[in-house]
């Protein structure tokens, strides 16, 4: 597949800016232009997958970021052999009876 040359004018209208943003946000975004010289039909292009790639990595910075959610700690009982005397007598007996 070969890669289309886009002119200023098309990253204009696919960033919906002016010329100098569209090439400023282009080149934050590492995508530099390759420059065909002076004369008419000349001049800056950018290769349309750069450019594609770049406006995708724009909106997936854009997107909010969601907290994952965490679910609450599995609480394992203590094992009656690492309890004291007291805290297995207060899991017997219920609170509130009268003995």
């Amino acid at each position: 597949m070969i890669d289309r040359l886009l002119r200023e004018r098309d990253i204009v209208a696919m960033l919906g800016t002016t010329p100098g943003v569209a090439a400023s946000v282009l080149a934050a975004h590492g995508v530099c232009p390759i420059d065909l010289g002076r004369g008419r039909s000349r001049g800056r292009r950018w290769l349309e997958s750069a450019v594609r790639q770049a406006i995708m990595a724009m909106h997936a910075e854009a997107q909010p970021r969601r907290k994952a959610r965490s679910c609450p700690p599995v609480r394992k009982p203590p094992s009656i052999a690492t309890m004291s005397v007291g805290e297995i007598y207060e899991i017997l007996t219920p609170a509130g009876c009268v003995q």
